[in-house]
């Protein structure tokens, strides 16, 4: 094999897992485990942690202590292509939950950095204009508990007993309209709002 070539395959291996390959509702699986597991850096914002419903103010917290019935969680890569175009309609998801004041402190949308580093999870956040927290995931930890997930890639749970959280929905890929996503999520949630 000519060195071109393993350039080539050694790029392609290195990408594959941050590119989204379209959109479609991933069959269930129960990542309710993995994500119980995932552990985040307590934001040093306290209007973010107010957000979240955060007692402390450092070290670390679990999915299932953020003050909310649904937690949206979208999985991004500041480097997937996917992740950049759609982040205009994310914004539109998260402006469309704080819209409805029903939904006020009920829903909750935070977004994922896989394998990225705060500074790299910052710079997204700042080119384009992310209203909701980010949370930077520099060893890949989350990517690596779920197989088969590509980015973007959106979870919602319900919060179990204790530190349990329940998926209740997971979906591959971006979506084209935030109303509808939100309504989807909202009627298979099983919550009345």
């Amino acid at each position: 094999m000519n060195i071109r070539r393993i350039f080539t395959l050694g790029v392609l291996f290195c990408i594959l897992p941050f590119l989204g390959a379209g959109s479609s509702d991933v069959p269930e699986k129960d990542f309710s485990v993995a994500l119980a597991q995932v552990k985040l850096t307590i934001p040093s914002d306290p209007q973010v942690r107010k957000y979240l419903g955060l007692k402390q103010d450092s070290g670390q917290f679990s999915l299932s202590q953020v003050d909310a019935d649904i937690l949206i969680i979208e999985i991004f890569s500041m480097y997937c292509p996917h992740c950049q175009r759609h982040a205009p309609m994310a914004n539109k998801l998260d402006q469309e939950i704080r819209n409805r004041k029903v939904l006020k402190n009920r829903v909750k949308h935070i977004g994922i950095g896989i394998g990225n580093s705060a500074y790299e999870v910052n710079i997204f956040r700042q080119k384009y204009s992310i209203p909701y927290p980010l949370f930077e995931d520099p060893g890949g930890r989350v990517l690596n508990s779920m197989s088969g997930i590509r980015t973007p890639h959106y979870f919602a749970l319900h919060k179990g007993s204790g530190t349990a959280i329940d998926v209740f929905f997971s979906r591959q890929g971006p979506f084209d309209d935030a109303k509808v996503f939100l309504e989807t999520i909202l009627k298979k949630s099983g919550i009345k709002v």
